[in-house]
C-alpha cells in the first residue's frame, strides 16, 4: 500500500524516526493537545494484525495504558509516542520507519471514516471529490484541536492541501490517500512536500 517518494528530513537536519526526532516533536506538544481514542486503537489493530499480540503489549507499555477507549480524549504526546513505537517495530517487517508509519496514517484515516462523525462528512461529500477536499477543514477539526489547514481547488480534478502539522508528513499523506479510496475515487493519487518543520503542502489528483 506505502509507495516509496523521495524523503524530506522532518524538521530539517534531523532524520524521521530517530529518537531525536521524536523529542522535537514531542516538545511542540500542548498537554492541553488532544487525540480521540480510537487513532491510538487504529495504531493498535495494525500492530496486532502485523505483528502480534506481544508487539500490543509492548506497545502499550510505551505509553502506560492496559487498553485504550475510542471516544475518551487521550494526550497528542500519547498517540505520537505510541506511533513512533508502533513504526520502529513495524519497520523490521516492512522494512523502513517510513514505511510503517505510511501504513499507520493510512489505517487512522480509514478507522475515523467508520466512526460516526466520519461517516457524516463522507456522506455529504456524496462522493464527489471536491467536496471531500472541501470538507477536510471540518474533519481535521472533529479529529484533534491542534491542526490547522487550508483547501485550494486548483481545477476539475484536483486540489491542494496546506497543512500545519505536528505529525509526520507520511501520516497524514497516506490518511489523505485513504480517505479517496474510501469514497471510491478512481486514480486518486496523493504527492506531498515539506514547505517547513511543521507544514506541509499536499497535491491530490483523481480521473
Amino acid at each position: 500500500m506505502y509507495m516509496d517518494k523521495p524523503s524530506t528530513a522532518e524538521p530539517p537536519q534531523l532524520e524521521l524516526g530517530t529518537e531525536e526526532e521524536l523529542r522535537w516533536r514531542l516538545s511542540l506538544l500542548a498537554p492541553t493537545d488532544l487525540m480521540r481514542g480510537l487513532f491510538l486503537n487504529s495504531v493498535i489493530d495494525e500492530v496486532r494484525l502485523h505483528l502480534g499480540e506481544d508487539a500490543v503489549r509492548r506497545c502499550l507499555e510505551e505509553i502506560g495504558e492496559e487498553r485504550v477507549l475510542d471516544f475518551f480524549n487521550y494526550p497528542h504526546h500519547t498517540l505520537m509516542r505510541l506511533v513512533y513505537k508502533a513504526s520502529w517495530l513495524l519497520a523490521e517487517k516492512l522494512g523502513s520507519f517510513e514505511k510503517g508509519i505510511w501504513e499507520l496514517g493510512y489505517a487512522s484515516c480509514k478507522t475515523f471514516y467508520a466512526s460516526a462523525a466520519g461517516r457524516v462528512l463522507l456522506l455529504m461529500a456524496q462522493g464527489d471529490p471536491r467536496r471531500l477536499i472541501s470538507n477536510v477543514p471540518a474533519a481535521m477539526e472533529a479529529a484533534s484541536k491542534n491542526s490547522e489547514c487550508k483547501v485550494s481547488l486548483t481545477g476539475p480534478r484536483s486540489g491542494v492541501i496546506i497543512k500545519h502539522d505536528l505529525m509526520p508528513r507520511q501520516w497524514i499523506e497516506a490518511g489523505f490517500l485513504s480517505l479517496f479510496h474510501i469514497a471510491k475515487v478512481k486514480g486518486a493519487k496523493v504527492v506531498s512536500r515539506s514547505l517547513g518543520p511543521t507544514e506541509n503542502e499536499y497535491v491530490i489528483t483523481w480521473e
